[in-house]
């Protein structure tokens, strides 16, 4: 009978350091004092750290002060309810980052007190990221069904209007009232820009892949805005090899954000910045290209940039928001990924990943 004991705790330690959640167990020495006992390998696995050097340790001086109450927090609610307590929360990792967990806690009662806490914690990242973009398509394919019966119905009264402005200025000899012509024409232009992008958003473009070299479609955009950006002292800085491999994509679409993003980068240089620079490199790792677009403009707040992309959400005076949405939506479409990292006052960096060609 004994034997039979012995290999089921066997299984058990077995089935716990070999799941993929991270498992975890705490001793409670009193109401603000919690010590790590045990920890499975999947949990050690995103630290560097072995089980002798956890063994005994107090959970603040091991996942920092800050982790560590909020972790606390969380045994005290377990504590309190003396039931078992779900929830999700976020905590930071020196190998993995920040990761999002789907956690349970199990308090284990010994003689009529809680003597321990265990503690199971599912890494639920992915599935968040993937529910994110999902809304965020949702957001995108609303706009789209908007977008179609707003620039039909905008844009006949819109040319009307623009023609009855031309007539109004062909026959007017008033200064004062030329300049109320000039602002009117340039908000009709401003609503036709709107217009445009929302029937980007509305257009199911059909797909017409080719393999395209991508450092000649970067040369080509670099080419054409480089008169813009010299308008504003600003220099448009190459940096990758004349012989990256090929991607596969659409060249216009690909153009659209590459131009896009660097207009973006030249509009957040300030006038007053005489060392105003965007570098533009280029690099390939494994079965992808990378492309990086960097400014030293005025940078953008935590805030402002979780909120980037999101359709009409924009930080420019007389932007629409939807550019960055129209980017994003031609990355994903060539299976690719953007992200944008930056700090205020610093500058800006946007990355974009694609896959490399297959082999030609």
């Amino acid at each position: 009978m004994e034997k039979g004991n012995d290999l089921a705790t066997s299984n058990i330690e077995l089935i716990f350091h070999h799941l993929s959640d991270l498992i975890f167990q705490i001793r409670v020495v009193d109401v603000h004092h919690y010590e790590i006992e045990a920890v499975n390998e999947a949990y050690l696995s995103n630290y560097n750290t072995s089980k002798n050097d956890l063994s005994g340790r107090r959970i603040e001086e091991f996942l920092g002060v800050n982790q560590g109450l909020q972790a606390i927090k969380r045994f005290q609610e377990a504590i309190f309810h003396k039931k078992t307590i779900r929830f999700e929360e976020g905590y930071s990792f020196p190998k993995q980052g920040y990761r999002v967990f789907d956690i349970t806690l199990v308090p284990i009662v010994e003689d009529g007190t809680i003597s321990k806490l265990i503690g199971a914690a599912k890494d639920i990242t992915e599935k968040r990221l993937n529910e994110e973009q999902i809304a965020q398509s949702d957001k995108l394919s609303v706009v789209g069904q908007l977008a179609a019966g707003i620039a039909h119905e905008l844009r006949n009264p819109l040319t009307s209007l623009k023609g009855f402005l031309k007539l109004i200025d062909n026959k007017n000899t008033d200064i004062e009232v030329e300049r109320y012509i000039q602002v009117m024409d340039s908000e009709f232009h401003r609503i036709e820009q709107i217009i445009d992008e929302f029937l980007i958003l509305a257009k199911p473009n059909k797909s017409n892949f080719t393999h395209e070299m991508l450092d000649q479609l970067l040369d080509e955009v670099i080419e054409l805005l480089n008169g813009q950006a010299n308008m504003k002292s600003i220099i448009l800085k190459k940096d990758y090899s004349p012989m990256l491999s090929h991607v596969y994509g659409e060249s216009n679409q690909l153009k659209q954000v590459f131009i896009n993003l660097i207009k973006n980068a030249i509009e957040a240089i300030p006038k007053e910045n005489t060392n105003g620079e965007i570098r533009i490199d280029a690099k390939e790792f494994e079965d992808k290209l990378m492309v990086n677009i960097i400014d030293n403009g005025t940078g953008i707040t935590e805030s402002e940039l979780a909120k980037l992309g999101s359709p009409f959400f924009t930080t420019k005076k007389n932007g629409t928001g939807l550019g960055l949405a129209i980017c994003k939506r031609i990355i994903n479409k060539h299976n690719g990924d953007l992200e944008i990292t930056s700090k205020h006052g610093e500058g800006t960096r946007v990355s974009i990943t694609l896959p490399r060609s297959p082999s030609l």
